[in-house]
């Protein structure tokens, strides 16, 4: 057996490929993307933010740690999706490769929009037809 290491591999090991391609997923996935892009408008130093005490702050907190975790769920998933279940051509493969390794995060949240979303909506519309049919 190959071990695979990558972002988030530890967890993402346990779970199997039909999860990953399902629609609960790629709403985890979109969610995940709109925590990141929030987090990253917010954090620009120019965004005024008001601090109205305590409460604020532990909100800041909250959002902060979904933030992280966001990056590694949606990376790692990424990530994954590219090791096993990528059916794009090969040069196409080579350049996700590239944008995820330098974009990080940003790379999963374009590749989520440009590959994920496609294929797998894709492969839903197929299984739908068979069940029309």
């Amino acid at each position: 057996m190959e071990l695979k290491v990558y972002p988030g591999s530890f967890i993402w090991r346990r779970i199997s490929d039909e999860w990953l391609v399902s629609k609960a997923a790629s709403v985890c996935f979109a969610v995940a993307s709109l925590i990141i892009t929030a987090i990253t408008v917010v954090s620009f130093p120019d965004t005024p933010i008001q601090d109205i005490g305590v409460i604020s702050r532990t909100l800041w907190g909250i959002f902060g740690a979904l933030a992280a975790v966001s990056i590694f769920f949606l990376w790692g998933g990424m990530w994954r999706y590219w090791i096993d279940c990528d059916p794009t051509s090969r040069m196409s493969r080579r350049v996700w490769f590239a944008i995820l390794i330098v974009g990080l995060w940003y790379g999963a949240i374009l590749y989520y929009v440009s590959v994920f979303l496609p294929t797998t909506r894709k492969k839903d519309r197929e299984s739908l037809g068979r069940i029309v049919e």
